[in-house]
């Protein structure tokens, strides 16, 4: 039986969670995409389908969109795993979001790795060792 140690202090280890992936082809893996992101992006997407439709000039698009996104935008937090956390502007955001993934959505961190490598808070914390 192998022991691992932890994958904590690694670059790519984010509560527990592994953003190797994630990292090499940011957003390629559908998968690990927030959920209520993905349902803006599709909402925008049809929009601008409808748009091109309609032949109407980016700038007459633009007026469009900015009138109704309120109402485009009023989807609320469609996910089972939102947890509240908010922000200095008092927003509500998830506390598993991270630059357009859900945390949850990515793999477990088996612990140190082949991949494991220093983060560089970590670097910086506790010296590079030729000190």
């Amino acid at each position: 039986m192998t022991l691992l140690m932890p994958g904590e202090g690694c670059r790519f280890w984010a509560a527990g969670r592994c953003l190797y992936e994630e990292s090499v082809n940011p957003g390629l893996r559908r998968e690990f995409a927030c959920v209520v992101l993905a349902a803006l992006e599709d909402r925008f997407d049809d929009f601008l389908t409808r748009s091109e439709i309609l032949g109407l000039s980016g700038e007459q698009a633009g007026q469009i969109w900015e009138r109704r996104m309120a109402q485009a935008l009023n989807i609320g937090w469609d996910c089972a795993n939102f947890t509240a956390l908010q922000d200095d502007a008092g927003e509500a955001l998830c506390l598993h979001f991270m630059e357009g993934i859900c945390l949850l959505r990515m793999p477990r961190c088996p612990g140190r790795c082949r991949r494991y490598k220093l983060s560089r808070e970590t670097v910086s914390e506790q010296g590079d060792g030729y000190e």
